[in-house]
């Protein structure tokens, strides 16, 4: 779906959302663009055209939102792709988007500290 969260239809973003109803998606990945919705959240929409404007929030996942920007030697690295499936394992929401850019959802009540984590991959 394309989606427009700016409001002026400058910053739109192709995503993965399931269709709740008529004007209600689910996200089924985090926009680069903005931080207002993750991974998870159900947002109200309204269509213009082929692209949905984003209106609200309806419900916030029960994810928390981490992002980092690594280094072409961390983003590749084997510990990495370790971390990625101990997050999955948790049920929660990995994407690695243009190389380096890597977004991470966690269970807000996890005691798993993501940032040390990435922290200890980036010091290696």
């Amino acid at each position: 779906m394309q989606l427009c969260f700016d409001g002026m239809g400058r910053e739109i973003e192709i995503l993965d959302v399931t269709q709740i109803d008529v004007d209600t998606v689910r996200m089924e990945e985090n926009p680069i663009f903005t931080d207002r919705v993750s991974f998870g959240d159900i947002i109200k929409v309204r269509e213009d055209k082929d692209t949905y404007h984003y209106i609200e929030t309806l419900k916030k996942s029960k994810l928390a939102r981490y992002t980092w920007l690594l280094t072409k030697e961390a983003s590749e690295s084997q510990a990495l792709m370790e971390l990625k499936n101990q997050v999955m394992r948790m049920n929660g929401n990995f994407q690695q988007v243009f190389g380096g850019l890597v977004i991470i959802n966690v269970p807000v009540d996890s005691e798993f500290n993501v940032e040390e984590a990435i922290n200890n991959i980036v010091e290696r």
